[in-house]
């Protein structure tokens, strides 16, 4: 008897971890222009990686899986190699220019002073692995001055990063189950596979879509079919929230009952609160 409910319990744990959050892999691989940025190159790669880390919505490979991927010369053998890595995407950064030097200013009374100042240039490009299409691209530049001027310019391109990453990444997750339901059988709350590991919040919206295959003219195309609307009532744990539908209660339903897929992206993220609101 102990036997068949642990095993029960087993399963019942095995089908939610099924269903949590799972996040895309990414693989970052950084290359300079000449011997003046090279020297700049693992530092900036660093921080580029830390954004993508502090996201939380993304897996990185492994920075020496990556070097293997750097020394394939081809770009589209590289696409190749990270799907054998397990990777949906792969980022290819380049330092276009790092220049450290003193800026001269006079001062009144003091009369002339040096400051070291830094710029920082470097650019980014996401590819999709599956289709080998650009997904997103970025230009990324500061210019700072002082004692730590190269290190304060390269963390000055940290807001406009993070900025880059949430616009053309959204969060995504999945319904994996109706909550309750209404009077007429419609879901009224679900369980949504997203929860503190990702940093969901109470009040985050998601739209609720279906991915569908159209042909255009002859060529398939998959496009986010728009179902419904929910919110994020509460959070549960690491993995899971549970959220109210706002709109298209009935085909939720419908889909979710039926087995199909149903996905959700972030489409506005509630107000962090402050450290004296409860």
């Amino acid at each position: 008897m102990k036997r068949q409910f642990f095993t029960a319990i087993a399963l019942l744990f095995s089908s939610y971890a099924a269903f949590a959050q799972t996040k895309p892999v990414i693989g970052v691989a950084f290359r300079s222009n000449g011997a003046d940025t090279s020297a700049y190159q693992s530092t900036i790669q660093n921080t580029v990686e830390d954004a993508f880390i502090r996201s939380k919505r993304f897996t990185l490979v492994e920075r020496g899986e990556m070097d293997q991927v750097k020394a394939i010369p081809a770009e589209n053998a590289e696409v190749e190699k990270m799907k054998d890595l397990g990777a949906q995407y792969l980022l290819i950064g380049n330092v276009v220019r790092v220049t450290e030097d003193q800026k001269e200013s006079k001062v009144p009374v003091l009369g002339t002073t040096v400051t070291p100042q830094a710029e920082v240039i470097y650019t980014v490009r996401i590819i999709d692995v599956n289709t080998g299409e650009v997904t997103a691209s970025g230009n990324f530049d500061n210019i700072a001055k002082g004692k730590n001027a190269f290190s304060d310019a390269l963390n000055g391109t940290r807001g406009k990063l993070e900025k880059f990453i949430k616009d053309n990444f959204k969060l995504t997750a999945s319904i994996a189950s109706i909550e309750e339901k209404t009077a007429y059988g419609d879901a009224s709350k679900v369980l949504l596979t997203a929860g503190k590991a990702v940093e969901t919040k109470e009040g985050d919206e998601f739209k609720v879509y279906q991915v569908v295959e159209v042909n255009v003219d002859g060529k398939k195309l998959t496009r986010k079919k728009t179902i419904g609307r929910i919110v994020v009532a509460k959070v549960e744990d690491e993995h899971f929230s549970i959220c109210t539908v706002l709109e298209g209660a009935t085909e939720i339903t419908k889909l979710v009952t039926a087995g199909s897929p149903v996905k959700c992206e972030l489409t506005a993220e509630a107000p962090k609160k402050l450290f004296f609101q409860k």
